[in-house]
């Protein structure tokens, strides 16, 4: 069935539409009063403020609604009597917004904001906060001491549903006083609307508003985790915007969203999914010599072809993405599957390799008919499932970490989290580098500028997540299969001659190596996240059976 259109209000509702809710006080319609606030992270100019009434998590028509003013002010008219404490506030922020923290410039990029019912008086990304938990079924003083718990903001004095850009004054976050506790609160704030616009744009399309919110404020929590744990003084933490913002490529947070749409849905339908690897038309296994690679026509041989895929969604003709939940095995859980094409003979070696080769993952997914498909290169921050167990980086002695996560070929350390693909190639001549030869040219993919601590139980989150997006509208899985071509992989690449730093491309951003190999996955080396999505990438292409 086609999917609904999202409808955001962008102006104030007509008088009209306002009398037709009970607005104008006459003719035995019901008593309206008005509710006003303030919205802010800094005070918010131009974004859409309404009553959300039927609690679906979009501005409707119908519903009361206006623009903020000057200093974030905002007055809604029209309010049926007793709805302005039984509905919360929600603000849509548009791109054009105008933030008093930065007032020279728009906001840039969109996102959302909320309070609980009754709260309206101020909005903020830590109102939205706690407004999730509290939709989650905690109490309003539950949901506000867990974040003020988070923020490690230990003071009757200061609530998080109060004003905190008039209460700070010039103070700096501090301990030292509750002025210095609401400019860390403020601070917060500000990483919790970054987290929050980096995921947006992605999302805001998708019909299901409530799913897309509670994904993206779980990133922004990650992020504040993150923060507080790895702060210089953990019972004092500071909070900043250049720390780590738990920023995600599209398919992870398109799976997650996904999830929770999809998740009770009974997943009946197995499908299986097969991968092949190719040189350009070269066929690859581990003996076979492959010919004209890279920009200097190298040949050589594989010494390792490994890779982690997630995010595994099967794509709709209305375009709905639905999860294909893996089953488990020794080889694929928790949503990743670890493909494996190397054999432990020729050149991989028996040490590290396995003979077992492993080129198909299966699943179930809800009946239907699936004409695409969209998956990820790499391993998630966490499982998209109802467990959300840590996968990237996780304590491997945990009994919640899958087997194949425990690959100690496929890890760096720990705060590296996991090799989400170990491509090796040998060339026939060694490689030339400044300090003398090497032996193999490495493509090692995997998340950079990592903080936390997972065997402490602290969330892991990264700066540049390096996974890379892919998706092919029409796929057949019946008749298909996903080819990785390493001809395509190493297009940009001088695969007889390495500039320095680790042999090949680590994932370092300032490796000589990396930008050609991020330009074919088409990964941005700056940010690590997708580029368009992966649309232009030809790494992985579909082919006939």
């Amino acid at each position: 069935m086609s999917r609904p259109a999202i409808r955001f209000a962008l102006t104030a509702i007509s008088t009209a539409l306002l009398s037709a809710c009970g607005g104008g006080g006459g003719g035995g319609g019901a008593a309206t009063t008005s509710l006003s606030g303030t919205v802010a992270d800094g005070y918010l100019k131009g974004a859409t403020v309404c009553l959300d009434v039927n609690t679906n998590s979009l501005c409707d028509s119908g519903e009361p609604t206006t623009t903020t003013a000057d200093g974030g002010k905002y007055t809604l008219s029209g309010v049926t009597a007793g709805d302005e404490t039984k509905y919360p506030v929600l603000v849509l922020v548009p791109a054009s917004a105008v933030d008093s923290d930065n007032p020279g410039t728009t906001v840039g990029k969109g996102y959302f904001l909320s309070s609980p019912a009754g709260k309206g008086g101020f909005v903020s990304p830590l109102t939205t906060l706690i407004q999730q938990k509290v939709a989650a079924g905690a109490t309003l003083d539950a949901a506000e001491n867990s974040v003020k718990a988070l923020l490690a903001i230990n003071d009757n004095a200061v609530s998080l549903l109060s004003d905190y850009v008039a209460a700070q004054g010039s103070a700096v976050q501090t301990d030292a006083t509750s002025a210095g506790r609401f400019a860390r609160a403020h601070e917060a704030a500000k990483v919790i609307a970054a987290s929050l616009q980096a995921g947006y744009d992605t999302l805001k399309s998708d019909t299901s508003a409530k799913a897309v919110q509670k994904v993206l404020l779980a990133q922004a929590e990650d992020a504040l985790t993150v923060q507080a744990a790895t702060s210089t003084d953990t019972a004092n933490p500071t909070f900043s915007t250049t720390g780590v913002v738990a920023a995600d490529s599209a398919n992870t947070l398109k799976a997650r969203v996904a999830y929770e749409k999809y998740g009770s849905t009974a997943a009946t339908q197995a499908v299986s999914i097969d991968f092949d690897v190719t040189a350009g038309g070269q066929a690859v296994t581990c003996g076979a010599t492959l010919t004209g690679l890279g920009t200097k026509g190298t040949s050589g041989q594989v010494r390792d072809l490994r890779f982690y895929i997630a995010n595994v969604m099967l794509i709709d003709a209305q375009g709905n993405a639905v999860p294909l939940k893996l089953d488990d095995n020794a080889n694929q859980s928790r949503g990743v599957a670890l493909v494996d094409f190397e054999d432990a003979t020729g050149k991989c070696p028996t040490s590290t390799g396995t003979a077992a080769t492993y080129k198909t993952i299966s699943g179930k997914v809800a009946p239907g008919n699936y004409v695409g498909v969209a998956m990820t290169l790499g391993v998630p921050v966490r499982s998209a499932d109802a467990d959300k167990v840590a996968l990237n980086h996780s304590d491997t002695t945990a009994a919640t970490t899958p087997a194949l996560l425990g690959n100690s070929a496929m890890a760096w350390s720990w705060q590296s989290g996991r090799k989400f693909s170990k491509i090796e190639f040998v060339p026939d001549a060694p490689i030339v580098r400044p300090s003398g030869t090497t032996t193999a040219w490495n493509v090692h993919l995997g998340s950079t500028g990592c903080k936390g601590d997972p065997t402490k139980g602290v969330v892991t989150a990264c700066t540049n997540p390096n996974r890379m997006d892919f998706s092919f509208a029409a796929f057949n899985a019946g008749t298909q299969k996903i080819v990785l071509d390493l001809a395509e992989l190493f297009k940009y690449s001088d695969l007889s001659y390495d500039g320095g730093g680790a042999a090949g491309c680590m994932s370092g951003t300032t490796d000589p190596e990396c930008p050609g190999i991020f330009q074919a996955l088409q990964i941005d080396l700056a940010s690590g996240l997708p580029i368009n999505g992966g649309a232009a990438q030809t790494v992985f292409v579909v082919k006939s059976k």
